[in-house]
């Protein structure tokens, strides 16, 4: 239950991602939901070896769209700033749950096609 909670480089799958996102929403209104989406949002994000600095805005960025899901219309008043704030969270979002986040099959293709070719090496052959 602790590995819910922390801000670890646990990497996570993206249905794990989908799952603590939901609960966290589900939870929101606790405030403990908030920060079980911003951890997940963390853990997702380092499972693609993004830098930190990603990690600490992403992590804060989407509990701001869980809250801005969950109050909907009530922030319509304050014109389109919200909406455009959520659209970009939301395609976060969305990259972070279709993303591969398997760096180890990704690793292994890119080796393979990235090897560098040395001269000497020809010539030594």
């Amino acid at each position: 239950m602790k590995k819910y909670f922390l801000f670890d480089n646990e990497p996570i799958t993206g249905w794990n991602y989908f799952w603590r996102i939901f609960i966290g929403t589900m939870l929101s209104f606790l405030l403990i939901g908030l920060w079980i989406s911003a951890s997940a949002a963390y853990k997702r994000t380092g499972a693609f070896n993004w830098p930190k600095e990603y990690r600490i805005v992403i992590s804060i960025g989407i509990p701001v769209l869980t809250i801005l899901n969950v109050l909907g219309n009530e922030i319509d008043d304050f014109g389109n700033f919200f909406n455009w704030v959520g659209l970009i969270f939301t395609i976060i979002h969305m990259v972070l749950f279709y993303k591969n986040g398997n760096n180890k099959k990704n690793q292994k293709k890119d080796d393979l096609f990235n090897d560098e070719i040395n001269p000497e090496d020809l010539l030594n052959k």
